[in-house]
């Protein structure tokens, strides 16, 4: 809703990797036992209407862990807890190319 809104609207149009605790709405975010996808609406549209990141970094969807993009950004749940809050998924490494310097 509007309250959330009102924090997406604070992340900068620049900002490249991007890190929030929930998903935005279709990336990464469905839940099998509740049959619906749990993510954030307000967020989805911040992200790939506006900010646009290079990476968007989230966990809290346990079952959601893994990476896929839209083409423009890579999402990536790095929850390390299974759905039964046991540590068992690895580390995602993502290599992002050095910038260059003038």
């Amino acid at each position: 809703g509007q309250a959330l809104l009102d924090k997406w609207n604070q992340i900068p149009d620049n900002t490249d990797i991007l890190v929030t605790h929930c998903p935005p709405l279709g990336f990464l975010d469905w839940v099998p036992k509740k049959m619906q996808r749990v993510g954030c609406m307000e967020l989805l549209n911040t992200v790939q209407r506006r900010v646009q990141p290079k990476v968007h970094v989230f966990g809290h969807i346990h079952e959601g862990y893994g990476m896929m993009t839209d083409g423009t950004t890579t999402f990536v749940n790095a929850s390390n807890c299974t759905v039964n809050f046991l540590p068992m998924n690895p580390p995602i490494v993502i290599d992002l190319p050095n910038p260059r310097t003038t």
